[in-house]
């Protein structure tokens, strides 16, 4: 089944997947489909889950609804010739998604049950977390790996807006989703999980308890 992304959309979505490569080249994603939509879920080294969904040109039958995990440098790659060609999902190969201390795509935060959310205006926030970027570098600077990631922890753990902890408006940041305008953005709780929603796409934390506190790898 081929599933058609206008060009800008298609480019976007490529940009998106790009940014997180340069941190890992062997990042999955989990590709999922709606009837309008086209959906992609990654769970970059920042101890986030992010999700980017696009319109589709045409609508997706119930039938060939997609829910598929395949490497992310492959999809990136099969978006660049999108407009053209049409984006064939089921033709990529399927990827493991590994199980350990960081977010894993094997479990999605859920559709529903979202709380009332808080709403904040993006650029207000930019400042917090260029100001901890600057914290971990003024205190990070040379020390061991293990002693930077203490820090790391340290800060990306702190409460940020609206009751996430700042390393999800850190993966925000980074992903070009938190910028220096006047976009709306908004926090929102349902049970353990937590959401970051902006005009460009939203960023899911996990927490409940010491067991599930999650180590993020600082990225510049």
């Amino acid at each position: 089944m081929t599933i058609r992304l206008a060009e800008p959309e298609a480019r976007a979505l490529e940009g998106f997947c790009r940014r997180q490569l340069r941190w890992d080249g062997a990042l999955a994603s989990r590709v999922v489909t709606s009837a309008k939509a086209l959906g992609v879920f990654t769970a970059p080294p920042l101890g986030v889950i992010v999700f980017v969904a696009v319109p589709t040109v045409d609508p997706v039958d119930e039938a060939d609804q997609l829910d598929v995990t395949v490497p992310l440098e492959r999809l990136a790659a099969a978006l660049k010739f999108t407009a053209q060609s049409g984006l064939d999902v089921v033709g990529l190969p399927r990827a493991m998604v590994p199980v350990g201390a960081q977010p894993s795509l094997t479990h999605l935060p859920p559709t529903d049950g979202w709380q009332l959310p808080i709403f904040g205006i993006s650029g207000d926030l930019v400042p917090l977390v260029d100001s901890a970027t600057a914290e971990f570098d003024a205190r990070a600077g040379g020390l061991s790996a293990r002693g930077q990631q203490a820090i790391a922890d340290e800060i990306w753990d702190r409460p940020g807006f609206g009751g996430l902890p700042l390393r999800a408006l850190h993966a925000a940041r980074q992903l070009g989703m938190l910028t220096s305008d006047r976009a709306k953005v908004s926090a929102a709780t349902s049970g353990p999980w937590k959401r970051f929603s902006t005009s460009r796409g939203q960023v899911f934390v996990y927490a409940t308890g010491p067991s599930a506190r999650l180590s993020l790898r600082v990225v510049r």
